[in-house]
């Protein structure tokens, strides 16, 4: 597979972990990164993506770099700044998630990295609203993210 016709996939994360570990276990894509929703819809914006591998939680970055209405977080949290500020990190990949839709990315196959196996009815309306979304817990093995990954990329050898 060449450079050029290698399929490119975005992870936005906080840290470097996924990464690191799609690098070293997933060859073939080309691989991209943002640590805000922010900088995803820029790189979405200037060329083609295939795939996002989206983190759940971010609480590494800067507040301010949060998506999310913090006013109407606050009814929900009791007014307290702190935890709308950890609710919104907690749930930041919903956010992100949300704002690519907004942002005329709704087609792209999304891969969030969250275990909803306890959660089956949140992701049922999830997929619902996002119709290419599908999840990977944090423990999936590097033979699980290959194969997840070859069938969301056809042509992934």
């Amino acid at each position: 597979m060449t450079e050029q016709t290698a399929p490119t996939v975005l992870i936005v994360e906080d840290g470097d972990e996924y990464l690191d570990n799609l690098t070293r276990f997933a060859a073939g894509p080309r691989y991209l990164q943002a640590h805000s929703g922010a900088q995803a819809l820029v790189l979405l914006a200037a060329q083609r993506v295939d795939l996002v591998y989206l983190d759940m939680r971010f609480d590494r970055i800067p507040e301010a770099d949060l998506l999310g209405d913090r006013v109407a977080v606050a009814r929900t949290q009791g007014g307290d700044d702190t935890r709308v500020t950890r609710y919104l990190a907690r749930n930041q990949g919903l956010y992100i998630l949300e704002a690519l839709r907004a942002g005329g990315f709704a087609e792209l196959p999304v891969i969030l990295a969250y275990d909803f196996s306890s959660e089956p009815r949140r992701f049922a309306h999830l997929a619902r609203v996002h119709p290419t979304l599908t999840w990977v817990p944090d423990a999936i093995t590097p033979d699980e993210i290959r194969a997840r990954l070859a069938r969301l990329l056809p042509g992934l050898a």
